[in-house]
């Protein structure tokens, strides 16, 4: 099925076209950064559409709120860990003005780079992954439960419980890319789209 999909003309320029947003967020301003990383923090443990709403709803109080200012907008969009999630919001901004730093170690390595915004709290393997895509850069896999569902006839093991558990499946998710030939970090968009009908993520 995931063949199937990935061979379809339409889709595939569809796919192409959100690649080429990824790219040009690359260029785009450090305050443009700052709102995907913020982005990626509200997605963990969390859908992509209700931290997309999330964050629409935030605005700049991402740049200037407090955290029970952040707090209870989150609440008014029944976001889950309001409390939670506004903390790390108001600590990530120790970040901004070193995002685009983070970005020219992607350039040359971006494993190096996963590992610098681990420091962001609130950031996972997965979310830190998933940052990088989304300014651009292919290489890293973004596993999470749904990825773990779709591929779950191949895997014996269906949980992430260390690095070291995310690296293996990281590596294996990089064999499946490389037999579609397709970057690693554009393999859930195809998977998403078999999911929901929609390029969204």
């Amino acid at each position: 099925m995931l063949r199937k999909v990935v061979r379809d003309a339409r889709l595939r320029a569809r796919v192409l076209e959100r690649v080429e947003e990824f790219r040009l967020n690359n260029r785009a301003s450090e305050k443009v950064w700052f709102r995907e990383l913020v982005l990626c923090i509200l997605t963990a443990n969390s859908s992509f559409i209700g931290a997309f709403t999330a964050l629409q709803s935030l605005g700049d109080l991402i740049l200037y709120g407090s955290a029970e200012e952040i707090s209870k907008v989150l609440k008014e969009t029944g976001y889950r860990f309001p409390n939670l999630k506004a903390k790390y919001i108001v600590r990530s901004r120790s970040h901004y003005g070193k995002l685009k730093e983070i970005g020219r170690i992607a350039d040359r390595d971006q494993i190096e780079a996963r590992e610098m915004l681990l420091e962001v709290q609130g950031l996972g393997m997965k979310e830190a992954s998933h940052f990088l895509r989304n300014m651009g850069y292919l290489d890293l896999a973004i596993i999470d439960r749904h990825i773990l569902r779709f591929f779950s006839d191949y895997l014996e093991d269906r949980k992430i419980s260390s690095r070291k558990r995310y690296l293996e499946l990281e590596s294996v998710l990089r064999g499946i890319a490389s037999a579609l030939d397709l970057p690693v970090g554009v393999l859930d968009l195809y998977i998403w789209y078999l999911k929901t009908g929609k390029i969204a993520k």
